[in-house]
């Protein structure tokens, strides 16, 4: 007889690939997810610890102000905005704070404010001439923190009952920077020096724009505003005003500071036109009625035009070729205002008009202006030498010339001038 062979139990079989594959693919997802929880969970732990580092800090410097606003020794008068002004032990001076290897940035700014004061601010007139209480913000930050807010604490101080009694001679000088548009500035350098050459600690325009000058003699004091890369109405790098101080007082008022524009001209010829001999010594203008004296303000070439600092003015600037009075395109509605903005560089094409000179092969052709309230003594262009057909193809500023021997040629934006010489 033939016996029946028994199939296999299928308990007794082994798990085939695919399963084990699979198996671990599971494995790896759940895997990847709990990694991914811990890691966030770990992430969130540190930045906790992060923070309440920065509170601690920001408490302490606080309580460390408290302490010196309150002293006999300092008093009031001694609080003022710094960075990292109290180390821990074995810190260094004025450099970060660093705990558990993270370092911590302290920044304190302080802001006395008037008593009954009706205005928004130290600066607008509503401001009594007394002193009341110091605001102090302490904010905290560190490398980590990347964008996000600081961690931020605020209080106010008020001194004894006394303090200004003692300090009645003392006067104050509340100062608001404006920038072209009329608007508050704030982050601006603003400092003080006497007639005695005494000198007012600095202090930095708060988002209103004010900055208080607190505690100072009576006498004359010149205040001055200054920041890399600004510039006053008049063009200095500088803003300055001079300031009496009568004994108690609280002196406000206003300074125009703005960052500086730039307007980085290119001197164009028309199609089928050079340009003059010499162009890149060719003077260049720039017009707006608020320049102070005249209007205008002439530059020696392109480049001095184009490293200049201008004050940013909002209806922006008329530029044009040749540093005479007549050479401006405005004159005749014939240019737009280029575009002035703070901060910023505008390129410009500044258009000369075209001249075709006849004269004998290898004349060489000068042009010469009058003289005007721009250019008071004239000006005198080399064109360049007819070719050997006797014509030069050439370009001048707007205005009226004598090319040549023919006075009075009128270049402008129109049709090409046709000199005979």
């Amino acid at each position: 007889m033939r016996t029946r062979t028994e199939p296999r139990e299928r308990r007794d079989d082994g798990m085939t690939l695919i399963e084990v594959v699979v198996a671990f693919g599971l494995f790896a997802i759940m895997s990847t997810a709990v990694l991914s929880v811990l890691g966030s969970a770990i992430s969130v732990t540190r930045d906790d610890k992060a923070r309440i580092a920065a509170v601690n800090l920001a408490s302490r410097e606080l309580e460390i102000v408290r302490d010196s606003f309150s002293s006999v020794l300092r008093g009031p008068g001694h609080v003022a905005d710094a960075t990292n002004p109290n180390q821990l032990p074995g810190g260094q001076a004025n450099a970060p704070i660093v705990i558990d290897g993270v370092p911590y940035t302290v920044v304190r700014d302080t802001r006395w404010e008037a008593v009954g004061n009706g205005a928004s601010s130290p600066c607008d007139d509503g401001t009594s001439d007394e002193l009341a209480y110091l605001h102090v913000t302490v904010k905290v930050s560190w490398p980590a923190l990347g964008d996000r807010p600081p961690v931020t604490m605020d209080t106010v101080m008020t001194p004894s009952k006394g303090t200004y009694s003692a300090l009645q001679t003392q006067s104050h000088i509340g100062i608001k920077v404006i920038d072209s548009s009329g608007n508050p500035k704030p982050g601006v350098h603003v400092t003080a020096r006497n007639s005695l050459n005494q000198t007012a600690p600095l202090q930095v325009t708060a988002a209103d724009g004010c900055a208080l000058l607190e505690n100072l003699a009576p006498g004359d004091w010149t205040v001055t505003a200054s920041n890399a890369g600004f510039v006053s109405l008049a063009g200095d790098p500088t803003a300055q005003t001079t300031v009496h101080l009568e004994a108690g007082q609280l002196w406000r008022g206003a300074i125009q500071y703005d960052q500086s524009a730039r307007i980085i001209p290119t001197l164009v010829a028309p199609t089928g036109y050079q340009l003059p001999a010499g162009a890149e010594d060719l003077p260049v203008t720039i017009g707006n009625s608020g320049l102070q004296p005249i209007g205008a303000r002439v530059f020696a070439d392109g480049q001095a035009l184009a490293s200049a600092d201008l004050w940013p003015f909002p209806s922006g600037y008329v530029v044009w070729a040749g540093g005479c009075e007549d050479g401006n395109p405005a004159l005749s509605g014939e240019s737009l205002p280029v575009p002035a903005e703070a901060g910023r560089a505008t390129a410009v094409e500044v258009a000369l008009g075209a001249v075709e000179v006849h004269a004998p092969a290898g004349t060489a052709v000068v042009a010469t202006h009058p003289g005007d309230r721009l250019c008071p003594g004239g000006a005198t262009i080399e064109l360049g030498t007819t070719g050997a057909d006797g014509v030069l193809m050439t370009t001048l500023p707007y205005g009226t010339w004598t090319v040549g021997t023919q006075a009075d040629v009128v270049v402008g934006q129109g049709e090409p001038v046709v000199v005979l010489s």
